[in-house]
């Protein structure tokens, strides 16, 4: 091949491949999913050190200060270590998919279908606990009892069928009682 036939394969092998080589493409496409699986992973793994440490050595007794400092070294240390590994993994197949010149549309659709299941898990978890979404009948009564400056907030059972919202002064008496289709939503912000 002449200088010239070299100059020009290279520019069309660029050009097929693109700008970013594929060993960083799939580390990018690995290393997204990958951050939520480290998170997940080194939650349940410090769940089970924490529950190995509470059996087996510690108990019920006092735990030494330096724990909690020590227990979350070493869940940054899983994150760290799993998320690292997820790049990793990329990296090496990506690297070995690099003289293919096409990209497999397949392994950028499961990337992002994971990156978007994992976005979708927790945003519905955080639907369920009520951070997002509307408020539960008995944060609005507590919100609307502490904005009008009483001490505690009270509801009568759910299967009473008695939808109100009880106030209570300093001395644990009741000192007001309003139907909770009375508070307004935005009103206790």
């Amino acid at each position: 091949m002449e200088a010239g036939q070299v100059t020009l394969h290279i520019l069309q092998s660029n050009l097929v491949r693109g700008i970013m080589k594929k060993r960083y493409l799939y580390s990018f496409l690995f290393g997204i999913p990958g951050f939520f699986i480290a998170g997940i992973t080194s939650l349940v793994l410090l769940g089970a050190l924490l529950g190995s440490l509470w059996l087996f050595i510690f108990g019920d007794n006092p735990w030494p200060p330096a724990t909690e400092k020590i227990l979350s070294v070493v869940l940054v240390l899983i994150f760290l270590i799993v998320w690292i590994g997820c790049i990793a993994i990329g990296y090496a197949i990506g690297k070995r998919l690099e003289n293919d010149a096409t990209l497999n549309r397949t392994h950028v659709l499961i990337s992002a279908t994971l990156t978007g299941l994992f976005i979708l898990l927790i945003v519905l978890q955080q639907f369920s606990v009520r951070n997002i979404g509307p408020k539960s009948d008995s944060v609005l009564c507590s919100e609307y009892c502490t904005q009008k400056g009483y001490s505690a907030s009270g509801m009568p059972p759910l299967n009473s069928g008695d939808r109100t919202c009880s106030c209570y002064d300093g001395s644990g008496k009741e000192a007001l009682n309003i139907p909770l289709d009375r508070i307004e939503p935005g009103a206790s912000k």
